[in-house]
């Protein structure tokens, strides 16, 4: 199929709009038989003589009259009952093609005249969510990726308008591109009531939403970021629950929380602040004893490989995920000195990098994780260094805002996220599971009626069986 400016409507309508037009075109025709046959009768009866001729006229269109009005009422409901089992996916095709290819659109992909289109296909890929793929025979695999906001809008305008692309991906071989859109007015945030319902099925997944895990066995240590009041540490403490609910391990797991700014985590048990100097040396402490615990579940790992002859996975040996948390990182980081050559201790910036570094990057075999918590996401001095949030492969971003998540992901997977307002707990996500690698919509568990600390108090009191 070529493009042409001048195309009919009927070229890119569906189906259903054919048939329901062809089924209008012989109700018309049955409709001028009729007018026509009783024309010729009161022609045939106003005259002395009746004319044979125009009697056998009057039966003819008689018949085709009655016939032309039956198929034509049969192709009507035909046409209806198409529209009607017509699956969604054949109704995106449908209005993408119109969208991209009529010209009266305003041609996105700038065709030229003769040019040939390339093929859509649209297939359903999960609850309330398409794939559409477009193949690349006359347009570059950029020029494609660049009509995801055509792509949003015509369905906004054609009953889909709670739809929106949220992805798009193309082909390894730039054979096609694909555009996944979902849609994103659909309410997936869980109403907790109760903590146990937060209870993971698995411990190696921490759920976000319907049908949005964490995945430990693929993902590694996690980077949050979300000014005040974005939902940031209510979204952090529904992912300590669940670790802490999942329970302890015998090979020495820990949830070790580190509260700067000694504020309400502070108070927590298991929780490291500064001391009354103002110095951040227990907090070292912490950290330290728990990359010491890298080593040692990882020897237990290696012992039990040897055994078995085969790599032994944490999850396999009945470990328990352990997490170390730090609130406000970049406040942390700005209280520890710089090292100096006359230092003959070890607190200093550059140990408390070398520690972190350490556990973000060896930690996930032993399963040892990071949250890092950041107020705004930013790069270098006075933010997260470049190599340690290269590593962090779970990110969320709390009402985000895409200037700040240029700093957490590349562009072009923004590309498909136009500014808009979020409330608490709404957020930008990605995780490398192989689900959500690219950048999605996410909100996080909303625990309102809930007296978040005192649970939290409860359960790692619980968890280290004080």
């Amino acid at each position: 199929m070529i493009y042409k400016k001048d195309a009919p409507f009927l070229r890119f309508a569906p189906s259903s709009t054919r048939i329901f037009v062809l089924g209008g075109v012989l109700l018309l025709l049955s409709a001028i038989s009729y007018g026509i046959k009783h024309l010729i009768s009161v022609v045939n009866t106003s005259v002395a003589i009746i004319n044979a001729v125009l009697v056998t006229a009057v039966q003819w269109l008689d018949s085709a009259f009655v016939f032309l009005l039956i198929i034509g009422i049969a192709t009507v409901i035909i046409a209806i009952a198409v529209n009607c089992l017509q699956p969604d996916s054949s109704r995106i095709r449908c209005i993408v093609r119109r969208a991209l290819f009529d010209y009266s659109y305003g041609n996105p992909l700038h065709f030229k005249e003769g040019e040939l289109l390339p093929s859509i296909k649209c297939k359903k890929s999960g609850l309330h969510k398409f794939v559409i793929t477009i193949t690349t025979k006359c347009k570059t695999a950029k020029e494609l990726q660049d009509i995801s906001p055509s792509i949003s809008s015509c369905l906004d305008t054609k009953g889909f308008w709670q739809y929106a692309v949220v992805e798009t991906t193309a082909d390894l071989a730039f054979k096609w591109v694909s555009f996944t859109i979902e849609n994103v007015m659909i309410q997936k945030v869980l109403v907790i009531d109760s903590i146990e319902e937060l209870r993971p099925k698995e411990p190696t997944k921490l759920i976000v939403q319907k049908g949005t895990y964490i995945d430990l066995t693929t993902s590694g240590s996690m980077l949050i970021a979300g000014k005040t009041r974005s939902g940031k540490t209510t979204g952090i403490i529904a992912l300590l629950l669940q670790v802490l609910l999942a329970g302890r391990d015998k090979f020495g797991s820990l949830v070790t929380i580190i509260d700067p700014k000694k504020a309400e985590l502070s108070q927590l048990p298991h929780t490291y602040t500064l001391d009354e100097n103002g110095e951040a040396t227990p907090i070292l402490d912490a950290i330290k004893n728990f990359a010491a615990t890298i080593t040692k579940r990882q020897e237990i790992l290696n012992d039990l490989s040897v055994k078995s002859g085969d790599a032994v996975k944490w999850w396999d040996a009945d470990m328990r995920a352990s997490f170390l948390f730090i609130d406000e990182y970049v406040s942390l980081r700005s209280i520890l000195p710089k090292r100096t050559a006359k230092d003959s201790t070890d607190y200093n910036i550059e140990t408390f990098d070398g520690l972190i570094k350490r556990i973000v990057t060896m930690g996930a075999s032993a399963g040892c994780y990071v949250i890092i918590s950041i107020a705004e996401a930013s790069v270098g001095e006075g933010g997260l260094p470049g190599m340690l949030q290269s590593a962090m492969t779970t990110r969320v971003l709390f009402k985000p805002k895409v200037k700040e998540g240029r700093f957490m992901w590349d562009s072009d997977m923004l590309k498909d996220f136009p500014e808009r307002t979020y409330n608490a707990g709404q957020c930008w996500f990605s995780s490398t599971d192989g689900i959500h690698d690219n950048v999605t919509y996410a909100q996080f568990p909303n625990m309102g009626g809930i007296k978040l600390y005192a649970e939290l108090h409860k359960l790692l009191k619980a968890y280290y069986r004080e």
